[in-house]
Formats: structure tokens, C-alpha cells, sequence
């Protein structure tokens, strides 16, 4: 004899039913946060004027804060629309290398970023010399001296302008040679700029290129920077834009690894830095030189 017992038909159909709704059903959508990391002594006035306008101007929004590193960086899997950093929310330096690695960990979202300050001059200096390359997606303000409506206006466009920033492309004009998947070919070509994210890519007079077209690029860099496995970057991209000519494309950079990210964007460093010094350099070599008047002698 069967003791097991037996459910009502009815039941299991609605069972049934929920269990088919919840499979076919929208998946719940994550939450966006705008992250606030600014320590225990900060501004109340401003701290609070920040949630509160965040609260009702974006209720769409989550609001977190974190008040110490190790609680920023457990949150950086989540979706950010922005983050509103103290940059003496701990050792300044300490500070720049959390940014950094939020930018490096999620590089395709380009998160902005917001660094409040009591000292410019500080802030820039290290910034400078750990996150120049996302430069055009972060500002700053020197919150003593900035009114409570400036900072939320800032913070506003923080917000709304995170999809409109582009990673910054710098002028290379360099060759390289490429291999195009598609058409299972390897040819030379020029890089007209590139940036953190893609590049502009120029190839011979008789090539024809197609919308995501997939690419692999090898980058010499051996005048810049030293690798250790060899003269080149290779990285692999795929057509997001064909110009008029049809052998121009605008490429993004694609399934890049944490490795190939660091080298690109040490070798950004290293171009950017030695095109300032050229720069400079001809700026000085353009100014009249300094005539001593004689006095005193």
C-alpha cells in the first residue's frame, strides 16, 4: 500500500503556473547606486544635502555609503552611476589606488567620479600620476569654498552625463598590422589614435571593411614601454563604425583582460608623456631669449 501522500491536482497546476510565470517572467533589474565614500569627519551639511537631493531628485537611485576601503571595494560589482569620493576618506594615496582599481575592474562602464578636497594642488598632483587616462570622466571640487548648490549641480551631471562620456583618444599615428578574423587575412595598416577603450584604424587603399568586422591588432610598443613576452600588444576589436572610405574604422576593444588593459594603458602614459615633453621643449625653444640689461655690474 501507498502511504505517500497525495497532492490535489489543483494545487500543483497552480504551483505550476507561478513556477512557468517566475521562468518566463522579466528578470528583476538591478539596482544603479551613487556611492558616497567620505568618512566619519566630513561636512555634515554637505553629506546630508547630497543624500537628500540624491534621494529626491533620482528616486530610481540607491543610495550607499562607505566608511572605510574595504567596504568601497566590496561594493564594486554593483551597479554605479556615480561615486562622490573624500579624497582624505583615507591616505590620499590609498585613496587614488581604490579609484584605480574600480576603474580597471570595470572599465567598459567608465564610472565617474566626484573627489571632494580641501587641497587642489594635493589632489591633482596625485591623481595625476595614477589615473590621467580617465581624466574626461572625473572632476573635482574644493568643497570649502564651493557652495552647497554648486556641489549638487555637479553631482547632478555626474549622474546624467555617465552615458554620454567617452574614454579620451589620444593621437598615436603609428603602424601596426592586423589580422581580420572575418576574412581570415593579415595585413599592415596605421593607427590614427587610440584610447583605453578602441582606436581608429586605417588600412591599405584596397580594403573594405563591414560593420563588426572582427579584428586582432598587434601594437608595437617596444619605444614606449618594455613587456615582458615580447614587442607588441595584441588586442582584439571589432568594427563599430566604417568611414566613407571604407578601409576607416572606429574599432572597440573586445573580451580585453586585466593584463591587456594595464599594458594599454601604460603605453597611453607613455605616449602622452612624451608628447607633452616634445611639447613643452618647442614651446621653449619659441620663446625670445631673456637679454640681461647689464645693471649691477
Amino acid at each position: 500500500m501507498n502511504d505517500a501522500v497525495k497532492k490535489d491536482p489543483a494545487e500543483e497546476k497552480i504551483a505550476q503556473n507561478k513556477l512557468e510565470a517566475y521562468l518566463q517572467g522579466p528578470r528583476k533589474k538591478r539596482k544603479n547606486y551613487v556611492i558616497l565614500a567620505l568618512g566619519d569627519h566630513f561636512e555634515y551639511q554637505i553629506a546630508s544635502g547630497i543624500e537628500n537631493f540624491v534621494k529626491k531628485s533620482y528616486p530610481a537611485l540607491a543610495l550607499s555609503t562607505a566608511k572605510t576601503v574595504d567596504e568601497l571595494t566590496r561594493q564594486f560589482g554593483r551597479n554605479i552611476s556615480l561615486l562622490v569620493i573624500n579624497d582624505s576618506f583615507a591616505p590620499r594615496d590609498e585613496v587614488m589606488k581604490v579609484v584605480k582599481a574600480l576603474k580597471e575592474k570595470r572599465r567598459d562602464d567608465n564610472i565617474p567620479v566626484i573627489f571632494l578636497t580641501k587641497d587642489a594642488e594635493a589632489l591633482i598632483k596625485s591623481y595625476h600620476g595614477e589615473l590621467l587616462l580617465y581624466r574626461e570622466s572625473d572632476e573635482y571640487l574644493v568643497y570649502p569654498s564651493t557652495s552647497l548648490p554648486q556641489i549638487l549641480s555637479r553631482v547632478k551631471n555626474g549622474i546624467d552625463a555617465k552615458n554620454r562620456r567617452k574614454s579620451r583618444r589620444y593621437p598615436v599615428n603609428m603602424p601596426v598590422t592586423y589580422f581580420h578574423l572575418t576574412h581570415d587575412t593579415k595585413a599592415d595598416g596605421r593607427l590614427i589614435d587610440l584610447s583605453m577603450h578602441g582606436a581608429l584604424l586605417t588600412a591599405g587603399e584596397n580594403t573594405i571593411f563591414r560593420l563588426g568586422d572582427q579584428v586582432k591588432i598587434s601594437i608595437p610598443c617596444s619605444n614606449f614601454i618594455h613587456i615582458a613576452d615580447g614587442d607588441f600588444i595584441k588586442i582584439s576589436g571589432r568594427v563599430r563604425r566604417v568611414f566613407i572610405s571604407g578601409n576607416q574604422v572606429a574599432i572597440s576593444f573586445e573580451h580585453v583582460s586585466e593584463k591587456q588593459a594595464q599594458l594599454i594603458g601604460q603605453l597611453l602614459l607613455a605616449i602622452v608623456s612624451r608628447n607633452f615633453t616634445a611639447q613643452t621643449n618647442r614651446l621653449k625653444a619659441q620663446s625670445p631669449p631673456v637679454i640681461s640689461s647689464g645693471r649691477g655690474r
